[in-house]
Order: C-alpha cells, then sequence, then structure tokens
C-alpha cells in the first residue's frame, strides 16, 4: 500500500520557531516530527510520498531517498491549497487504496494497521469537548461533519473515487483551500467510509501542545 505523508504547511502557529525549521523537523524528544509519523506507518506500507513547500530542502536533506529500504517521493506543493488540493496533486501516483496522514500529528501504529485493513476509512479521536467539525459516526460508519465530540485525526486511507468529485473550498486563516474531510463528505452515499476510534493522537500544532508532548516523552 502506498502512504501519503502531508508536511507542506509553514506551522504558523509555532513561529518564530517555524522561520527556520520546517515544522516536520521540530524536536519531540530526540526525534522529529517526520520520523515518528514514519515509524507510525504499518507495516503494509511499501511506498511513500511527502508533500512539502516550506523550507522543503531540509525536510529532503534530512530524510533522504529511502525509509526503511521503501522509496520516498517528494511532492512540492505550490501554491498550497490544503489537505485534498495536496492528495490531488498525486492523482497520477497513487493506486487501489492509500493512507494518507499528517507529519505534525502523533499517531499509534496499531491504530493505522486497523484504518489500512480498509478500502476506505478514517481515524477519529474521541475527546471531552464538542468539536464544531467533528466526525459524525453511525454504525462504525463516518457520515458527516458537525457538532461532536470526535476529533477528526488527519488520517485517512482513500480510494480512486476521491479524484472523480470537486473538492470543497475552505477559508484558513482567510486563506481559500481545499479540506480533506469536507470533499469526503461528498462521497458518504457513495463508498462506505469505516469510521476507526484511535488508542492515541496528539496534535503538535502550537507551543502549548508542544510542551505537552515533550514532557510527554
Amino acid at each position: 500500500m502506498q502512504a501519503v505523508i502531508l508536511a507542506a504547511g509553514k506551522g504558523a502557529r509555532l513561529r518564530p520557531l517555524t522561520h527556520t525549521i520546517p515544522k516536520p523537523l521540530i524536536d519531540i524528544g530526540g526525534k522529529t516530527l517526520i520520523r515518528s509519523a514514519l515509524e507510525a506507518l504499518p507495516e503494509s506500507i511499501d511506498e511513500i510520498f511527502i508533500v512539502v513547500n516550506h523550507l522543503r530542502e531540509q525536510i529532503i536533506e534530512s530524510l533522504g531517498p529511502r525509509w526503511n529500504n521503501k522509496p520516498i517521493t517528494y511532492v512540492i506543493q505550490e501554491p498550497l491549497t490544503g489537505t485534498a488540493g495536496a492528495v490531488l496533486l498525486l492523482r497520477e501516483h497513487l493506486h487501489g487504496s492509500f493512507l494518507v496522514i499528517n507529519s505534525d500529528d502523533l499517531y499509534d501504529q496499531s491504530d493505522l494497521s486497523v484504518l489500512c485493513r480498509h478500502s476506505w476509512g478514517l481515524l477519529y479521536f474521541p475527546t471531552a469537548t464538542e468539536k464544531h467539525s467533528g466526525a459524525l459516526v453511525k454504525d462504525g460508519r463516518f457520515v458527516g461533519l458537525g457538532a461532536s465530540k470526535n476529533a477528526v485525526c488527519g488520517a485517512y486511507v482513500l480510494g480512486q473515487e476521491l479524484f472523480d468529485v470537486v473538492p470543497v473550498e475552505i477559508y484558513v486563516s482567510d486563506y481559500l483551500e481545499y479540506g480533506l474531510p469536507q470533499t469526503l463528505t461528498k462521497l458518504v452515499d457513495q463508498v462506505h467510509i469505516h469510521a476507526v476510534t484511535a488508542t492515541y493522537w496528539q496534535q503538535v500544532g502550537t507551543y502549548a501542545e508542544l510542551a505537552h508532548v515533550r514532557k510527554q516523552l
């Protein structure tokens, strides 16, 4: 199975740190965020694509052309068009079902392995607080986004039907992007998107989250 790691963002909430270090190369206790993402990939992954932009030369130099004897292809996302925009760049390279994860979220390999057993799937994490755009889950199936305590973890197994729908436009900090979970809502009546519960998930998007993760590790 192929895997796509999204690593193109500028890490605006971690400035000034990310002025000189790309967010995926931030140290979280002896390893970088993106190395943690690579280590979380299931054994079934045999080809890796990493979508890059901001300070991409540092990421490419750090990782090189292979990871655990698995080839890495770097794809430049320019301009930044969001998570769905990043995946659409790889339309000609991806076949069958494929895994997509964020480079700045921490996952448990066992959760991603369960996710990869499905031809379509979305990973979610139950939280104590309600999210405005949480995962709506019914009978183990992802059915949309809305008010929910299920946080979308940014990890998906997707199929070729994704490339047949027009991506959904969203605004992130006043910038127009194409959202991946939002685009998936257009497919819920066409394909069975399994909702997989994460046993562990941690975002690293702010200084508070970074401090929390470093304390844990």
